[in-house]
């Protein structure tokens, strides 16, 4: 059985690459991006698997703008055909993958599509939002035993449970949900990052997030409240024309994502109150009890004897009332460091 820690190393953020369609249907293209992904620091990289006959009806436009069956176009099917990669190419992409030490992975659309990954030898899975409800391709991917990556744009909190449901009734070891906004670019006020952690509670698994704002901010945004998984469209260069380009960054950006996340991870710390780091600041900064003038021997101690004055090296002053009403056992000089050993027990 094959779990996430066996794929990625625990407690790391990992950095999907979304190259998704923006391959252009180009395998040549698809190479280049996933070369540019491992050098910027990616953890994986992601693609699209799909039938175009299986993904539209050629009713499509007709039912959405007058929900009725009239003229058939193919428009969408066209469209889905652009972007088409042969079962050899896939192959070839998964064993340049394995060879940059890179992870490959895809989101299949169909059942064929999920025999067709199985035949590269994918190890994960992803789920489109656009699938949480389509139950039989779910069953299909949980049979492969294989863990589960799912969005979970345009899903409803019921939609969300009934899918993991059956994942995990049907063989899927591991499930991560990932928090997404199918708006493309998502604008700020519809982020909503506190899902994560609606979904995090809800479902008591690891959440991502899948970014499909433009820019960075909102995945260092989701990295400050503790996400680990990011999901981020990559193209092969700032001016590349391809169909998620709004949302996408270039191999350079993807970095700068990926050393603003290490920096706040860095800063973020572990939470604890540990002042173990700034020791030598307390020595200089904090106080110590010291002589306020010259106190003679035999002397019974008061406040007045006493002046908090760095550095903060002897007893300090909240542990002064231990020492009230003590007589000194020698005679202790102006500004000198009051010494437990200064008097009688």
């Amino acid at each position: 059985m094959l779990y996430f820690r066996d794929i990625f190393p625990e407690q790391k953020p990992v950095f999907i690459a979304e190259i998704g369609l923006n391959h252009n249907g180009d395998f040549n293209t698809a190479c280049k991006m996933i070369t540019e992904a491992e050098k910027s620091g990616a953890s994986a990289v992601k693609f699209q698997t799909f039938n175009p006959e299986y993904m539209n009806s050629v009713y499509t436009s007709s039912l959405i703008n007058d929900g009725k069956e009239k003229e058939p176009s193919n428009n969408e099917r066209d469209f889905f055909r652009q972007f088409i990669l042969t079962k050899n190419e896939y192959k070839k992409l998964k064993t340049l993958s394995s060879g940059l030490n890179i992870e490959f992975f895809s989101s299949p659309f169909d059942s064929e599509s999920v025999d067709l990954l199985e035949e590269t030898g994918t190890r994960i899975y992803k789920i489109a939002s656009s699938e949480v409800t389509n139950h039989l391709l779910l069953k299909k991917i949980a049979t492969t035993g294989k863990p589960v990556i799912m969005s979970t744009g345009i899903s409803t909190l019921n939609e969300i449970a009934m899918a993991v449901d059956l994942l995990k009734e049907n063989g899927t070891p591991d499930i991560i949900l990932m928090h997404c906004v199918s708006l493309y670019p998502t604008p700020p006020e519809a982020m909503n990052l506190k899902r994560i952690n609606t979904l995090k509670d809800n479902f008591n698994l690891e959440t991502g997030f899948s970014d499909h704002s433009s820019g960075t901010k909102s995945c260092e945004a989701a990295a400050a409240m503790g996400v680990r998984f990011f999901e981020k469209h990559f193209k092969p260069d700032k001016d590349f024309d391809c169909p998620d380009k709004d949302v996408s960054l270039s191999p350079e950006e993807f970095k700068v994502l990926i050393d603003s996340v290490s920096y706040i991870n860095t800063i973020k710390g572990s939470g604890e109150i540990n002042i173990s780091a700034e020791k030598n600041i307390a020595k200089l900064a904090r106080r110590s009890l010291f002589a306020k003038t010259d106190i003679p021997e035999g002397k019974a101690l008061t406040e007045d004897d006493i002046i908090p004055k760095r550095p903060g090296i002897g007893i300090p002053v909240y542990e002064l009332k231990e020492l009230l009403g003590k007589k000194t056992n020698r005679e202790i000089k102006k500004d000198f460091l009051i010494r437990k050993e200064y008097f009688l027990i």
